[in-house]
């Protein structure tokens, strides 16, 4: 049967050609945007519709949104069996679409949280599309649905998949990738549907005024590194940028957990206010007034010595006293009025969207197009106060595509695959140092017709490394694409197998393997740590958990505190209600710490950290275990679990629970809520004499009846259920 309706899609022999060769092999995909990928993974997609169920991945709803319109249109399989998959649908209803439907558009995280919870029926699936397949590395989701559906034939689709071989090798393997089908602008194939792109670069100086307050900053800055220097944990104070001292943070942290060294306390403060306050010149002279006054009065309430150093610093009180005037006067950065100017240009049916890093720059900027009479918007991600939700993302393309809107003043959620089509104008309000994010904010216009993009650039400041530093950066991947059109890459090192039989030998691996009966009751949060465990052979089972993060058994429970977070919660005193809810419900609690860095995060000194720890140990009897990072903490847990589970017969239970309980599971709570009496017990004794009122009236003799309770653990019950309170 023919999926495919011929008559929606444009022949492009380039197209036809990376298909019939994605449906042969597991397939990388690099194609500039606009040249249609998404019709490549329809017409792949038609090809192995019979052969099984289809998943189509992208990072974010609306593009999941886009991609499922796409296949409408282009597919004839009727609209019921094409399905969303996002976090607006629970959990237990996705379970049941999961079987019913056809073709699935998902977000990678509702994806991965299914799998976890193993309501995915994986073997019913014939070809997985990985969107944005760049994003696979590390811990990202694509690379855990890989593992976890590895007989499954994929396609990778990106338009910038990584400035170094070696990185795409690790998306590549990530994703089990075995054919790659890389086309270029310059490709003889796709030159023809390529539009004209004018790119320029506007250079802008800084007025007098705000030099003078950067000076003031740039000696601040250069007083916390001279401080570094003396301590000799820098060699120079010139041309020390932001990365560089995010590493010696690191370095210092690690040192931390080993020595006891005063100067690398003082290091890591003098590190914090030297970033605080290269914060506040990057923002000033990339981004403009209203910014840098907001970062600088937003220190005000930071409550880190950090902080207070840097507003302390002479230097720093005027830069802020300059940047306060400036703000008063409405004098902001020379950026926005030659940003007015260009867009002053655009003509009535012409649209632009403008690029920036910041929020607060967005925000800035549409107030000041918008009071020079054009219509703009915001476009902003989810996270924080000022985010828009997925709906309000999607209402918004949806007014800025039907001309509500001719400019769209975006953060990066608008660089990454989403369709926003007839874009005349692209700006950069800042250069960006990835090579990446520059291609792919290029790409948001020429597609349909010929298209320019303006890159704003502040002389003399942070904007022309970042310029130079994804130049080179898309140079490097240009010729990277190069080599992978003049060669065939092999993943068969010496002594190794491919790629394609490892993931065979481990799905083999996996059927050898016996379900095992260990289970660990996990909070729904802690999706990170659900991820390690659920490699593991063992059951795991997802669900919001009023106390702990982890329960173990029905006496043994865990509270996993990342360092950083350990310190956060004893500065506002959340630890130790969490730890008395841990000791008022759990017989066996555990704090478990992961990360090193205790003793350098917050100022906090060592000795209250120290004393924190001893009451944890004494005071509250609560076993503190610490490992290094979550694959550690993962191998703990399940460790934990076997031994309660396997060596110590315990049954596992949520002794703490706002909900959701049966008057049997509530029943069997309380019993085993008596010493020495665990789940398993509590069933025997509940069968033996009917009811808790009952239990609570028999004798010691009656008691010893019932199997696993010997002499004492009578007494004990008897003990308690008849001492004066």
């Amino acid at each position: 049967m023919e999926y495919l309706k011929q008559d929606k899609i444009e022949s492009r022999t380039y197209q036809e050609v990376i298909a019939v060769s994605a449906v042969k092999e597991n397939t990388l995909v690099v194609l500039p945007t606009g040249l249609g990928k998404t019709v490549i993974a329809a017409m792949t997609a038609s090809k192995k519709v019979e052969e099984g169920k289809i998943l189509f991945l992208a990072p974010t709803k609306p593009l999941v949104e886009q991609h499922k319109r796409t296949f409408k249109e282009l597919l004839t399989v009727k609209e019921e069996k094409l399905q969303l998959m996002t976090g607006d649908i629970r959990p237990n209803k996705r379970e049941k679409l999961w079987k019913s439907k056809k073709i699935f558009f998902a977000t990678p995280q509702v994806v991965e949280n299914d799998l976890i919870s193993q309501n995915i029926p994986i073997e019913e699936f014939s070809f997985v599309i990985f969107d944005e397949a760049h994003r696979a590395t590390g811990d990202y989701s694509y690379v855990f649905i890989s593992e976890k559906m590895p007989r499954t034939h994929r396609m990778a689709l990106t338009a910038s998949p990584g400035g170094s071989k070696d990185k795409i090798e690790e998306v590549a393997q990530n994703l089990g990738i075995q054919n790659y089908e890389v086309r270029t602008e310059e490709d003889p194939d796709v030159k023809p549907y390529i539009q004209e792109r004018n790119v320029e670069w506007k250079k802008v100086k800084l007025t007098p005024q705000f030099e003078k307050a950067k000076q003031h900053l740039d000696k601040a800055y250069k007083r916390q590194l001279k401080k570094l220097k003396n301590q000799g944990h820098l060699n120079k104070t010139s041309n020390v940028h932001k990365t560089q001292l995010l590493k010696l943070r690191n370095s210092l942290s690690a040192r931390i957990s080993t020595e006891d060294d005063p100067k690398l306390y003082s290091g890591l403060s003098y590190v914090a206010t030297a970033l605080k306050i290269s914060q506040a010149i990057e923002l000033l002279e990339t981004q403009g007034t209203s910014q840098a006054y907001e970062y600088l009065e937003g220190l005000e309430t930071d409550d880190s010595k950090a902080a207070k150093r840097a507003l302390n610093d002479n230097d720093v009180q005027k830069a802020k006293n300059i940047i306060t005037y400036l703000k008063k006067r409405h004098k902001e950065h020379p950026k926005l009025d030659k940003l007015l100017e260009i867009l002053g240009d655009i003509e009535d049916d012409e649209k632009a969207i403008v690029f920036t890093e910041y929020r607060a720059s967005t925000r800035k900027i549409v107030e000041e197009l918008n009071d020079s009479g054009h219509e703009a918007v915001k476009f902003v991600g989810q996270q924080g106060d000022e985010g828009m939700t997925q709906t309000e993302q999607i209402e918004t393309l949806a007014d800025f595509d039907q001309d509500k809107y001719n400019v769209l003043v975006s953060t990066s959620i608008g660089e990454e695959g989403l369709d926003i089509p007839a874009v005349d104008y692209v700006l950069f309000y800042e250069p960006i140092p990835s090579g990446i994010r520059d291609i792919q904010r290029m790409g948001r216009t020429g597609r349909q017709e010929e298209g320019k993009v303006v890159v704003l650039m502040a002389e003399n400041t942070r904007d022309e490394g970042s310029y130079w530093s994804a130049y080179h950066k898309k140079r490097k991947m240009n010729e990277t694409l190069q080599q992978l059109k003049n060669e065939t890459l092999e993943f068969e090192d010496t002594g190794q197998k491919t790629l394609d039989s490892n993931f065979k030998d481990k799905e083999k691996d996996k059927e050898k393997e016996e379900k095992s009966n260990t289970k660990i009751i996990i909070d729904d949060r802690e999706n990170s740590i659900a991820k390690k465990i659920s490699k593991k052979n063992l059951e795991l089972e997802k669900k919001r958990l009023e106390v702990s993060d982890f329960v173990i058994s029905d006496r043994t429970a865990v509270e996993r505190k990342k360092a950083e977070d350990f310190v956060d919660s004893l500065l506002d005193q959340r630890l130790f209600d969490q730890l008395n809810e841990l000791s008022q419900n759990y017989e066996n609690p555990v704090i478990l710490i992961e990360g090193k860095n205790l003793f350098s995060h917050r100022d906090m000194h060592p000795n209250a950290i120290r004393g924190a720890l001893s009451s944890i140990a004494i005071d509250y009897q609560i076993a503190i275990i610490w490992t290094e990072n979550k694959e550690e903490t993962a191998e703990q847990l399940v460790s934990l679990a076997e031994r309660e589970q396997k060596e110590n017969d315990r049954e596992i239970q949520i002794r703490a629970s706002k909900d959701g309980t049966t008057i049997k599971d509530q029943q069997e709570f309380i019993i085993a809520g008596l010493p020495g009496v665990n789940t398993k017990i509590a069933k025997r004794l509940l069968q033996e004499f009917g009811s808790i009122r009952k239990i609570f009236t028999v004798s010691v003799q009656e008691l010893q009846q019932v199997k696993g309770i010997g002499d004492k653990k009578a007494e004990k019950i008897a003990e308690i259920l008849e001492k004066q309170y």
